[in-house]
């Protein structure tokens, strides 16, 4: 090796030995700090860094809690943990288009576009409708009759009493339909219209 480089032992220690002699690489710590600072000087200061950073970690997902207001409902903090990469800024709220004008329920027939339905109008009796009473004249149901009715007797006031119930629920169902009556009516005319 002496002959070949033309140098003496004692001279490839010291260049060895030494990481900041001319044509020698400095050991792999000093490359990767070098590459770090260079890296940060390229992006600047970390835009995320917050003050108030709170990450929770849950079944091997990360969300930072810091990045949403107060009042963000949790739909958007799910999303944020589906994507599990809790230093990424939180995606910012869609603009609310602007809107647009509604048609009135009257000229929905003559060629105008509709963009929203007319709302409900309030809300009325209850849906579910009120239980019926005992039968005038008959005993109470907690004693029972002296002689046994015979079968079909039964079967046939309880068929009668169960239509009545049934007849209750659809009259409580068509007061129910009756509150989107104007919506019904504008969707009838856009499917004539077709």
């Amino acid at each position: 090796m002496e002959e070949e480089t033309g140098k003496a032992p004692g001279d490839a220690i010291t260049k060895e030995a030494s990481p900041s002699a001319p044509g020698k690489r400095p050991s792999g710590r000093f490359s990767q700090q070098r590459r770090k600072k260079r890296r940060e000087a390229e992006e600047g200061p970390d835009p995320v860094q917050r003050p108030n950073t709170y990450v929770i970690k849950l079944f091997d997902r990360s969300v930072e809690l810091g990045q949403f207001p107060e009042g963000t409902p949790l739909y958007p903090v799910c999303r944020a943990w589906m994507r599990n990469c809790p230093t990424a800024p939180a995606p910012h709220p869609a603009p609310h288009p602007a809107p647009r004008p509604q048609a009135a329920v009257g000229n929905a027939g003559k060629g105008q576009d509709i963009y929203e339905l007319p709302p409900p109008a309030p809300p009325g009796p209850p849906r579910i409708p009120s239980p019926l009473g005992p039968e005038e004249g008959a005993p109470p149901p907690d004693q029972p009759p002296d002689p046994a009715p015979p079968i079909s007797s039964l079967i046939y006031k309880n068929m009668e009493r169960w239509k009545r119930v049934r007849q209750r629920w659809r009259e409580a169902g068509q007061r129910q339909q009756q509150r989107y009556g104007p919506s019904l009516r504008l969707l009838r005319l856009i499917y004539e219209r077709q």
